[in-house]
């Protein structure tokens, strides 16, 4: 490669004239080797002064120097004595070899304030990135107190990432400030539009135009800068949280309005791409200043305007790169991008990074980001020469780099009276955090005195309050639409167990109703296997009930095992979507893997059906009401319990309950007192409501005496060697239609002592000891225990 590299120069060198383009480097060169470049300068100006300058390339040397000579040209360093004269001391590398190397002569006289100077630098650690911006406010009241005018003031970031921060931390007292930086367009809500963009399309190519995942969808419908209607909106987010549609259909998103359909349209030649954002800049010029700003709007134009630039350049390559590649491009060329901002330049505080104060003097300043790694800054060349070839040949190398920033930095201590340096103490993946060396270096080379202080932020937050909701006379009326006349609000078994779990839950739940926030089920959790579960078997059942007129044999049974891969895509669509959406439901992504553990559930349960058959299959889904009387402010009240059984069946005269269970749940209980205790662990859900349904069957139906409950837990079916009876441990019995009516006694007296304290006015709402059942709880953030 090293060989080619003169013939590839000169090849490059000869299109750039032909194409009428140039580089800085190839300008340089010019000035440096063209001897009538000094005569044709001298008939525009008499004379030229290079002010503040410190580094110079070789071609900068060259000319500087023969229009020095030639008394064309003069050199004005702002320099001191003690790192000019210290060969040891990197601040003056560059400043030494233009006075000894090169033959530079400086018509300033060299300074000594470093070496004199007695005034304290404050050097202020930081617990924390951004913490370092909170110390502006302290600086200024301190520069505010001296109510001294015509100060010169800046605030300089060595670490220019930390402009946004700034900019949200300077007091209110800051009237009048100057910032020299750019908004970075790679911090603005634009950058989020152009990168979304390509990754819209990468998407839209990799899934035939068809759709796109709902995340990059709703980055769009909920970005700053959407220009659909509020309307419109929120149909199509409501639509994709009801339908549950992990791909959003790209029609549906390019309707919205025209830069949805620029962002969502299907691009013809990769090339259209700059012509689309192009378009969409425009697009967002003219929104409302609502959504978009001043500096919205002329970051708009600075892209727009880049990419009219660009878009013949990228024409002209051969071969054409495909999206991905223009795409990475055009992203690291708009990510260097910026706006400046609007100021008065000999007002008010200078807000500028280090780099920038290079010609300036000032007598109040502070300096933030002064981390290692920061000041200077760690900054590999833009360069494919690797590091020997540079000091060959003289190119610049990091050492030089470094010398630059140590002669901004003490070129700092040349005028100012009062200088801050803070710096983030905090250790992390971006930070040492150590101090520059060139803090240490004075602290050890020099007599300035160096104070050094540390700022911490002490977060003790304030301990959650505990929250309790006394039965006032507003939540028994909350509370007496379970016991109105006329249809009154019925109880569910899972409300019972909701109350049993957390009082306040149930409040929350049930009387205040307020809802989580409805979220788009892409992983399918355990309830939700659960449901599609639950379907498949109603499905199964339905069919298989008509085929063989509800006798359900080994046989049927076996029908049901042969049919299930068919009707398993439609129980995700009943189960997982809304029933008033119609069509196939696509299993895609990891939904295959909870496809197989559906039919695995399904085949387990049906296993269990077909050691029970043959049975008579009574009814699907089957709800029971029934009445509960409870003593309310010193009357009887009439009280609604309600609830659905899976399936009930029958068999030798003995009808069931069956209950299908997928998750941790047993058929074993420790006693009935157990099941409605509140601290224990001997709880348990299923049991109880299984038994709930029980005592509603018998109240519904109570010339049929002879029934029992039944469980088919099937990730404990094994370790119960399919037993779906109950067990009641205490007992030492199961649950069977002998003794069910002797344990629906005593279980209604536990449900009547529930209901009962449940409308008592002296047992408040309160939270549940037990900090265990709030892991999932919907409303662990209002108690603070999420």
């Amino acid at each position: 490669m090293w060989e080619r590299l003169p013939a590839i120069y000169h090849v490059f060198q000869q299109l750039l004239s032909d194409s009428h383009y140039t580089t800085m480097g190839r300008l340089y060169r010019q000035l440096a080797t063209d001897a009538d470049t000094l005569q044709q300068l001298s008939t525009h100006w008499a004379h030229v002064a290079f002010v503040g300058f410190n580094a110079f390339n070789k071609a900068e040397e060259t000319f500087i120097k023969a229009w020095n000579d030639a008394g064309y040209a003069s050199c004005w360093f702002d320099a001191d004595t003690w790192y000019v004269q210290q060969a040891h001391q990197e601040a003056g590398d560059f400043l030494r070899r233009n006075f000894e190397v090169v033959g530079l002569r400086n018509e300033l006289p060299l300074l000594s304030s470093i070496a004199q100077r007695t005034l304290p630098i404050q050097v202020t650690a930081t617990e924390g990135q951004m913490a370092q911006a909170k110390q502006i406010d302290r600086w200024w009241q301190h520069i505010a107190q001296q109510q001294q005018d015509n100060k010169r003031i800046g605030i300089l970031l060595a670490d220019e990432s930390l402009l946004i921060p700034v900019l949200q931390s300077l007091p209110a007292s800051m009237q009048q400030v100057n910032i020299t930086m750019g908004y970075p367009l790679q911090q603005s809500h634009v950058y989020s539009v152009l990168k979304l963009f390509f990754e819209v399309q990468q998407e839209m190519l990799q899934h035939q135009y068809k759709s796109v995942h709902h995340t990059i969808a709703r980055r769009w419908l909920e970005h700053p800068l959407c220009d659909a209607g509020r309307e419109d909106l929120a149909k199509l987010q409501e639509k994709i949280l009801r339908e549950n549609l992990i791909r959003v259909p790209v029609t549906a998103l390019a309707s919205l309005s025209k830069a949805s359909a620029l962002l969502f349209g299907r691009m013809m030649a990769d090339m259209e791409a700059f012509q689309r954002l192009r378009e969409m800049m425009e697009l967002l010029i003219q929104l409302p200043v609502a959504k978009s700003d001043h500096m919205t709007k002329g970051l708009c134009t600075t892209v727009w305007k880049t990419l009219q630039q660009l878009e013949p350049l990228f024409a002209a390559l051969r071969p054409q790169p495909d999206l991905y590649f223009m795409g990475s491009l055009l992203m690291k060329q708009l990510g260097s991008l910026s706006v400046p901002f609007e100021g008065e330049p000999l007002q008010g505080v200078q807000l500028m990074g280090l780099l920038e104060s290079r010609g300036l003097d000032f007598d109040e300043l502070i300096v933030l980001g002064a981390n290692e790694g920061s000041l200077p800054r760690i900054k590999p060349p833009d360069s494919f020469l690797p590091d020997n070839v540079r000091r060959a040949f003289g190119l610049p190398v990091p050492e030089h780099q470094d010398a630059i920033f140590a002669y901004v930095f003490y070129r700092l201590l040349h005028r100012t009276q009062q200088l801050q340096l803070v710096y983030n103490a905090l250790v992390t993946d971006n930070s040492t955090g150590e101090v520059s060396r060139f803090v240490q270096q004075l602290e050890f080379e020099s007599k300035i005195p160096v104070h050094h202080s540390k700022v911490s932020y002490q977060v003790a937050p304030d301990a959650w309050p505990e929250i309790t909701v006394a039965k006032d006379d507003a939540v028994m009326r909350l509370l007496s639409i379970y016991h109105m006349q006329e249809s009154p609000k019925t109880i569910s078994p899972s409300a019972i167990n909701t109350y049993l779990n957390c009082r306040l839950q149930f409040f929350f739940k049930y009387l205040a109703r307020i809802e989580a926030p409805e979220e788009l089920e892409e992983a399918v959790e355990a309830s939700a296997v659960g449901k599609v579960v639950h379907k498949l078997m109603e499905l199964l059942y339905t069919e298989c009930g008509s085929t063989f007129n509800n006798a359900i044999s080994k046989v049927a049974v076996q029908w049901m095992q042969e049919h299930k891969e068919r009707l398993v895509n439609e129980a995700f669509r009943l189960a997982w979507r809304r029933k008033e959406i119609k069509g196939t439901f696509e299993i895609t992504g990891e939904l295959h893997i909870v496809r197989a553990i559906v039919l695995q559930y399904v085949d387990l349960l049906l296993r269990v059906d077909e050691d029970y058959a043959p049975f008579t299959l009574k009814s699907l889904e089957v709800k029971l009401d029934e009445s509960f009387t409870v003593p309310i402010k010193g009357s009887m009240k009439r009280v609604v319990l309600s609830g659905y059984v899976d399936r009930v069946d029958e068999k030798d005269g003995v009808v069931r309950m069956v209950d299908y269970k997928t998750g941790s749940d047993n058929p074993s209980f420790h006693s009935l007192e157990a099941l409605f205790e509140r601290d224990g662990n001997k709880q348990n859900k299923a049991a109880a409501q299984t038994l709930l349904y029980s005592w509603m069957f018998r109240q519904k139906f109570p010339a049929q005496r002879n029934f029992e409950p039944a469980l088919i837990a099937v990730r404990h079916l094994q370790q119960y060697s399919n037993q779906v009876q109950l067990i009641h441990k205490a007992a030492d019995e199961v649950v069977s239609h002998q003794n069910i009516h002797t344990v629906l006694e005593a279980f209604e007296t536990q449900v009547r002592n529930v209901l009962a304290e449940l409308f008592d006015p002296t047992v408040a709402f309160d939270q549940t000891p037990d900090v265990s059942h709030c892991q999932y709880c919907d409303f662990a953030g209002i108690c603070g225990r999420g």
